[in-house]
């Protein structure tokens, strides 16, 4: 009898062992943080970036995204050769849902989401996937989903850092002022928003600033402001 109860012992052992066995890969995966897109104080200013530009994950990992500016963005993974949708008609087509999976084979995106909001993508198959967003044309990222057997080069605190320092960079970018009041008597130029895009290793951000670049302009009546 003793014996028996041994046996049954070790087998309902076994089976329990194999279990956890099955189960670990699927607790190990990770959940990774990033941030879409970055402004000012008073708005003026929007960081086009993903933040960070580049990561690198293990297969069967997640990343959410979570929206940190009023601007709107997507968050968009095209098949290899498909052509950028436009993005008055954000899809690709249609648009996925929240915590969608992406493997190459068809194309994920969210709709045009803004502060706030946040969208999940599981990647379950190693390769190096380019990151867009459908609104902002020079706005792109990449993905690097390792093997589970290879290393990875960070971890989160690594690229909340890093996500941090460019955001701080972009918004803080002083290269471009505009006169506070200036007086033209033959008429007036007056500059609406501008531009700096920068190119990185995951692809390309931009700096945009979105007002009038001179905000006070004095003219005489009948002059012309352009």
């Amino acid at each position: 009898m003793n014996a028996l109860r041994s046996i049954r012992f070790s087998m309902v052992f076994r089976w329990m062992l194999m279990f956890a066995v099955l189960m670990v890969p699927q607790v190990a995966q990770a959940q990774w943080r990033a941030t879409v897109g970055a402004q000012s104080d008073n708005l003026g200013r929007q960081a086009l970036a993903f933040l960070p530009n580049e990561i690198w994950i293990h297969a069967g990992d997640s990343i959410t995204w979570t929206f940190a500016s009023d601007e709107t963005h997507t968050v968009t993974f095209l098949k290899p050769g498909q052509i950028r949708p436009s993005g008055l008609m954000v899809g690709c087509p249609g648009i996925s849902p929240d915590g969608s999976t992406f493997d190459g084979s068809t194309c994920v995106t969210t709709a045009r989401l803004a502060k706030g909001q946040s969208f999940t993508v599981i990647f379950p198959v190693a390769g190096n996937f380019k990151l867009v967003c459908l609104v902002h044309a020079n706005m792109t990222a990449a993905v690097h989903v390792l093997d589970l057997s290879k290393p990875l080069p960070h971890d989160q605190e690594f690229y909340d850092e890093q996500a941090e320092e460019v955001a701080e960079a972009l918004l803080s970018d002083t290269d471009h002022h505009g006169d506070h009041e200036r007086h033209d008597s033959d008429g007036a130029a007056v500059t609406a928003g501008i531009g700096e895009v920068s190119a990185t290793a995951g692809g390309s951000e931009t700096l945009s600033v979105m007002r009038f670049k001179r905000p006070v302009t004095v003219i005489h009546a009948g002059e012309t402001v352009e």
